[in-house]
């Protein structure tokens, strides 16, 4: 029995699918093409067959009254047969740009837009003979040569029921004039037409829904596909979860950029790093670090430091030690105490200087 993980219950992703499809793998039912062409063929014949017709019957007329002035030479001959064969392009090109147009619209109302050159790649393996009878004595085979058949039976019925209606009018064709005779038979031919593609596009809906329903099987996945699409789209679950960690970091580390104007002092190394220290005598048991950084976090701070007239100390040792050493709101360690006092020392010294100052100059 097969284990659990790889029974393909689930329905396929859209990343299985977009990749499916640049490989040229989509579920496309080549009966909904050839209905949807032959049902825009038979309204066109409904349509326009008679004008056409009878714009080929005037071009005929026209040519065999041409004809009898021209001379009999080989060139005058390839001109003749030359203009009959454009003119005869020009005339069917709106029938054949109109089939053109529906083929086109019956694939890509099926899968959209499909550029993919995998289906013309070289493959020995469409060409092994062994291959070849696997899938001649397939299952799928035995399937397509059963719808084959269904098919035929389906649309012989309708033909018959449509020249059963049509046989009362038989008797009466002998009656009509050249023009009446060939407008009834294009008319008939038209609606016999428009019966068959009724009946065309009745089983181009069930093969569609059918070849829909096998693709989609075919595409199921497993829990364990499903898992390895999500580490290789996403990638490994622990590596992802550490560049989440990393990602806060940063963005804390960003954000308390921002409470270096709370510091007393920054500390540079000088440029590579900066930590910002904060020290209140009486409510701290030693400094804290309240910011670091290191390359433009640094300038940052050091940016900051200036605008507030925050001391900026150039101590590289001391600096590398307490930006490795220590998070933020975290303190400065015993082992530590003795540098960081003397720094503090001299900016609070310097502080009170200005400050005192400052209240002479006041005075």
């Amino acid at each position: 029995m097969a284990e659990p993980d790889l029974d393909r219950n689930e329905a396929a992703t859209p990343y299985k699918l977009q990749n499916a499809k640049d490989k040229g793998q989509v579920g496309k039912s080549a009966e909904v093409v050839s209905a949807l062409v032959f049902t825009v063929a038979a309204v066109y014949l409904y349509w326009k067959g008679w004008d056409g017709l009878l714009a080929q019957f005037q071009y005929d007329r026209a040519i065999l009254s041409h004809a009898a002035r021209v001379e009999g030479s080989a060139a005058n001959l390839w001109h003749l047969v030359g203009g009959m064969i454009r003119d005869a392009g020009l005339m069917l090109a709106p029938f054949l740009a109109t089939l053109m147009i529906a083929a086109v619209a019956g694939n890509l109302a099926q899968t959209g837009p499909v550029l993919s050159m995998a289906p013309v790649k070289p493959d020995f393996d469409r060409v092994n003979p062994i291959n070849g009878l696997k899938k001649l004595f397939s299952m799928r085979t035995l399937f397509d040569a059963a719808r084959a058949v269904v098919k035929l039976v389906l649309l012989g019925l309708v033909v018959y029921h449509a020249l059963k209606s049509l046989a009362p009018h038989f008797f009466h064709l002998a009656a009509l004039p050249p023009a009446g005779l060939a407008r009834t038979i294009v008319e008939d031919a038209a609606g016999t037409g428009l019966k068959i593609a009724l009946m065309l596009c009745l089983i181009a809906a069930v093969d569609y829904g059918y070849t829909r329903r096998e693709f989609s099987k075919k595409m199921r996945m497993s829990r364990r596909e499903l898992k390895d699409e999500n580490k290789h789209r996403e990638g490994d679950p622990r590596i992802r979860a550490r560049l989440r960690e990393l990602r806060r970091e940063a963005l804390k580390r960003s954000m308390a950029v921002s409470q270096t104007r709370t510091a007393d002092v920054v500390l540079t190394n000088p440029t590579h790093f900066a930590v910002a220290l904060r020290y209140v005598h009486g409510q701290m048991q030693s400094p804290q670090l309240v910011a670091k950084g290191a390359g433009s976090l640094a300038a940052s701070m050091r940016d900051i430091a200036a605008r507030h007239r925050i001391p900026v100390v150039q101590n590289p040792p001391l600096a590398r030690a307490l930006y490795h050493n220590l998070e933020l709101d975290q303190y400065v360690p015993p082992t530590l105490y003795a540098q960081v006092a003397r720094i503090l020392v001299w900016v609070f010294a310097m502080r009170q200087a200005r400050h005192a100052n400052a209240g002479e100059a006041a005075a």
